[in-house]
């Protein structure tokens, strides 16, 4: 059994804050980022051409790179680098190289290959949507070998507890987008040309990235040699292992493809606004699960005891599960409000229709019916991952891909018939489920590429879909955990089994008691929402989320949730050290006003901190 060493658990909590901090400040400005975005391009064929362009350099950087690179190369490199730092240097060298000989060669494909690939990803793309969506992949895809290597770094400067750098660095991607918009504000830049510039700037954002990363990188392992040993054992296990990560990211990307695929034969404006609720979607799942998971995944791979392995998980499955049911409520109670305040810009700017508003929480809400089992599922993997074992994760992926695609493909068609019209819906006196030419067959192409028609509700099934899929690979991956150790694990590896976990329960029974405090602020929220409608949008998801917040976590301390005790008690540390602060500050100032140097045993005998 591995004894925990002195200080070892405050690191821990200081890396899991530190990932979250940085992550919170990338997230914060990726969505200033998108709002900009869906505001300036808008909901419509610009907006869509945009946000379908954008979806081959982020397939490339998620199959490569992030998820698939964590999954092989994190825990080997993380364990050797703890027994010999010149070879743990020695690997990185090698799988950066093999990165960008994979990459380059994948860009260099998308950009001669950029008119049949926006055909196979978009199918009902026509005319004008088309031909833009092209020119725009042709630009994006260019910085996707740099996204790729920014994926690298963030394995190595996360393997030596360098959370933030590794976490923070988006900001630059962000920002030069952000900059790009502004710019074209000022200047007037209208129409298609607006997106081809911020093209330009997401390029441009992606090596300002990996500058900022490398830095990092080169000051964390100087053993760092750049080689192409990829036959040595160390680098081709990892390659050998990077296979089945890529197959199961490969699983999502494609099931990400084929929901833009099926958007693309929806009505103008489903792409744009699926992209949009995306971002506040992927928001609580990047600050509470990929923060907590970084973490995880890096101790994982340095332990050896089962049933640490499963008490820890359980404990952060529970955790995460109250947090981000909490998000959950918020965007299903008040996702009006917040979508208005968010890509309206607060009000400043208001070029988003209120029913395209309306389209885009009804998306947000959609989706965020899979957030806890996506969160949940992420840390399951990471048991897979530190044990060595790609493939479960992968082979349950695709299930999820099917359960997906299907539940979404069946419930778009009729959903594309519903209308929004001044915030109500109509459209259902028209819908016979049972004939296919009033709710299964597709709507003529002039009606589905005319932007003057109303916003109709075809993204809500693919997003509702989605949210089906994430159940049950959270279902697939609880049994894998439970059962015995998958055989495809290497020899020597440690998975914990079912009497590992307590009572032979992977949440340890207690799910259910970590999401009944959502529901009792989701009902709160649905209150308000009708209480406050006069108040302007801002103050509405401003004040909605604050008493739901209140609700959530008094209902948590009821219960007797350790996640929620814990939440207060750092709540009242953390003010308490600030009253302490400023009263040693103000006794400070009181005493050089009277020309005093201050004494400092008064501090300590007042149990203030020194400054």
């Amino acid at each position: 059994m591995n004894e925990q060493r002195p200080g070892t658990q405050p690191r821990r909590q200081q890396g899991t804050a530190a990932a979250a901090a940085g992550i919170g400040v990338s997230r914060l400005s990726g969505l200033a980022r998108t709002a900009l975005v869906t505001n300036v391009l808008g909901i419509g064929v610009v907006g869509d051409a945009f946000a379908a362009a954008m979806r081959i350099p982020n397939f490339l950087q998620n199959l490569l790179g992030e998820g698939a690179l964590s999954a092989a190369f994190v825990p080997a490199y993380s364990a050797l680098s703890e027994r010999d730092e010149r070879a743990a240097g020695r690997l990185a060298g090698a799988i950066a190289t093999f990165l960008v000989a994979v990459t380059a060669t994948a860009t260099l494909i998308s950009v001669f290959a950029a008119r049949p690939l926006v055909r196979l990803i978009a199918w009902g793309f026509v005319g004008e949507r088309f031909e833009l969506t092209v020119t725009l992949v042709r630009i994006t895809v260019c910085g996707t070998a740099l996204a790729v290597m920014s994926a690298w770094c963030l394995g190595v400067l996360n393997s030596h507890r360098r959370f933030f750098l590794a976490y923070v660095a988006p900001v630059m991607w962000n920002t030069a987008q952000i900059a790009v918009l502004i710019g074209v504000l000022v200047w007037g830049v209208a129409g298609a040309d607006r997106a081809t510039a911020l093209a330009w700037g997401v390029t441009a954002g992606a090596a300002a990235q990996v500058l900022v990363q490398l830095r990092g990188v080169v000051r964390a392992d100087p053993q760092i040699k750049l080689n192409c040993s990829w036959r040595e054992p160390q680098a081709a296990g990892v390659i050998k292992r990077f296979g089945p990560a890529v197959a199961g990211r490969g699983v999502l990307q494609v099931s990400a493809f084929l929901d833009l695929a099926l958007a693309s034969l929806l009505s103008v404006g489903a792409a744009a606004a699926m992209a949009a609720a995306q971002t506040l979607y992927l928001l609580p799942l990047s600050l509470l699960g990929t923060s907590v998971a970084a973490v995880e995944l890096t101790q994982l791979s340095r332990l050896d005891d089962r049933g640490i392995i499963a008490d820890r998980t359980s404990q952060r499955l529970c955790a995460t599960a109250f947090g981000v049911s909490g998000v959950v409520a918020v965007y299903l109670a008040a996702g009006r409000p917040l979508a208005d305040a968010v890509f309206n810009l607060a009000g400043l700017r208001s070029a988003i229709a209120d029913d395209d508003i309306m389209l885009i929480a009804l998306v947000l809400g959609a989706y965020s019916l899979g957030l806890v089992p996506l969160v949940a599922s992420r840390l399951c993997q990471n048991v897979l991952f530190a044990a060595g074992d790609t493939r479960t994760a992968a082979g349950i992926a695709a299930v999820r891909l099917v359960v997906s695609l299907v539940g979404g493909a069946t419930l778009m068609l009729p959903l594309d018939r519903l209308l929004v019209i001044d915030g109500a819906l109509t459209g259902f006196a028209d819908i016979n489920l049972l004939s296919w030419e009033s709710a299964w067959s597709l709507l003529d192409p002039a009606i589905r590429s005319d932007p003057a028609l109303p916003a109709r509700l075809g993204a809500v099934g693919l997003a509702l879909g989605a949210a089906a899929g994430a159940w049950v690979e959270l279902g697939l991956l609880r049994r894998a955990l439970l059962g015995r150790r998958p055989p495809s694990a290497p020899t020597g590896a440690d998975m914990p089994t079912r009497t590992d976990w307590a009572g032979g329960r992977l949440f340890g029974g207690a799910l259910a008691r970590h999401l009944a405090p959502a529901g009792a602020a989701c009902c709160t929220g649905l209150a308000l929402a009708y209480v406050l409608t006069p108040l302007p949008a801002v103050l509405r998801a401003a004040l909605a989320a604050a008493v739901m917040a209140g609700v959530h976590v008094g209902c948590g301390l009821t219960l007797r949730l350790p996640v929620a005790r814990a939440l207060v008690s750092q709540l009242s540390r953390t003010a308490s050290g600030q009253r302490q602060r400023l009263r040693s500050s103000s006794r400070a100032g009181t005493a050089d006003d009277a020309g005093v140097v201050p004494d400092e045993s008064l501090g300590d005998d007042e149990g203030c901190p020194l400054q």
